[in-house]
Order: structure tokens, then C-alpha cells, then sequence
């Protein structure tokens, strides 16, 4: 059971430092950049005092959550070199000798 659990920590050590794919990078800063705008209006509205409106305090939790939690998933996704495997299958095909 502790070797699972070794295996499952070293495992996501290793994603969160592999290079991601562009799209999931973008997907990332995005959602990070969603997060802190959240978080800066709430906290303004606190500094100054006021009083947020209903539907502020209802959506908040969701504006900070959603897309932290989807800038951690992406976070994980790794390349994986799924392309770069393809390109070498292909090319050691193609660079065979059939003779």
C-alpha cells in the first residue's frame, strides 16, 4: 500500500514538472487569470467596506473554485511525446529496407 502511494506521489511530481501542450498552458492562464480578477473584486468591495450584492456572494465561491480547479487538472496534462512517438514510428517505416 505505501509503495502505491510512493509510486502515485512520484508519478505527479513528474507531471507537474513535464512541459505541457500549448492549448492546456493557455487553458491555464485563462483560468488563473479568471481566479485573480475574482479575487480582486471581492477583495476591493471588502476594503471599501460596501456591502456585496446577493448574486456576488452566490457566484464567488464558483468564480474562484471552477477555474482553479480546472488550472490544476491542466496543470497535470502532460505532452506524454504522443507526437513525437508518432513522427519516429512513421520515419522508421519509411527508413526501413524492404530488400
Amino acid at each position: 500500500m505505501g509503495e502505491e502511494i510512493k509510486k502515485t506521489g512520484n508519478e505527479a511530481v513528474k507531471r507537474w514538472k513535464e512541459k505541457m501542450p500549448k492549448f492546456f498552458r493557455v487553458v491555464m492562464w485563462i483560468c488563473a487569470l479568471i481566479s485573480g480578477t475574482a479575487l480582486a473584486v471581492n477583495t476591493a468591495i471588502l476594503a471599501a467596506g460596501a456591502h456585496p450584492h446577493d448574486w456576488w456572494v452566490e457566484i464567488f465561491p464558483y468564480l474562484i473554485g471552477v477555474p482553479a480547479g480546472a488550472a490544476f487538472v491542466s496543470r497535470f496534462t502532460v505532452d506524454g511525446g504522443y507526437r513525437n512517438k508518432q513522427i519516429e514510428k512513421h520515419n522508421t517505416i519509411l527508413d526501413k529496407d524492404d530488400n
